[in-house]
């Protein structure tokens, strides 16, 4: 059994508080396409990309919408709303990140957001340096649950499987982690709505309840 070496963080309610963010850009953008939903109708999206999500609405309700301009507006409608917010990090991710690279772990964020809004908020959160990779969704034939960004971060900083650990608040990102044989951390992050976490190895609802030394015996 190898020993875990690496940490791969998703981005969205894990290192920021922003799902509220993305379920706003949900709604407002599904709304130019005549669908009126509130933000409990897209929990279940969490963690997943945009095209898969466009997609999946698009069919959903028959909207006969051309998909990429659905993305388009989608991404610009986040990345408004985004620059316009002042934002930090969650509570404890700055000393987790601290801890994790003190002990010579290689980090990375595999996120199904875009690159522009990842290395934003990783900029504007002040914690881009800590991070050896950034993958994307948008790099993958398969967006979360499958298990796809999550292998290619893991290609991308030469570690195996069975040498990292994922950090997920949502039930997508934690099956996703578990399809992808990488051990996981749920957090649970009030602000993502209901997720069901039971498949990570451990769930949490504080990142100061952790450390390296905890990751590192997952």
């Amino acid at each position: 059994m190898k020993e875990i070496t690496a940490v791969i963080f998703d981005m969205d309610g894990v290192l920021i508080d922003s799902q509220p963010l993305h379920y706003m850009a949900d709604v407002e953008s599904m709304k130019k396409y005549g669908v009126y939903k509130e933000q409990e109708f897209y929990e279940k999206y969490a963690g997943t990309t945009t095209p898969d999500r466009m997609r999946a609405l698009n069919e959903l309700f028959k909207l006969n919408a051309d998909v990429d301009e659905m993305v388009a507006v989608r991404e610009q409608m986040i990345l408004d709303i985004m620059k316009k917010e002042e934002i930090s990090p969650v509570r404890g991710i700055p000393e987790l990140l601290k801890s994790i690279k003190s002990k010579g772990m290689t980090t990375a964020v595999a996120s199904s957001s875009g690159y522009e809004l990842i290395n934003m908020v990783l900029e504007k959160l002040g914690i881009a340096q800590y991070f050896d990779c950034i993958t994307s969704g948008i790099d993958v034939k398969h967006g979360k649950p499958a298990p796809d960004v999550f292998l290619l971060a893991a290609e991308r900083i030469n570690k195996s499987p069975e040498e990292c650990v994922v950090v997920e608040d949502s039930e997508n990102g934690v099956n996703a982690a578990v399809a992808a044989g990488m051990k996981s951390v749920g957090y649970i992050n009030p602000t993502s709505g209901k997720q069901c976490l039971d498949k990570a190895n451990i769930v949490i609802d504080d990142f100061r309840k952790i450390d390296a030394d905890v990751i590192y015996k997952l």
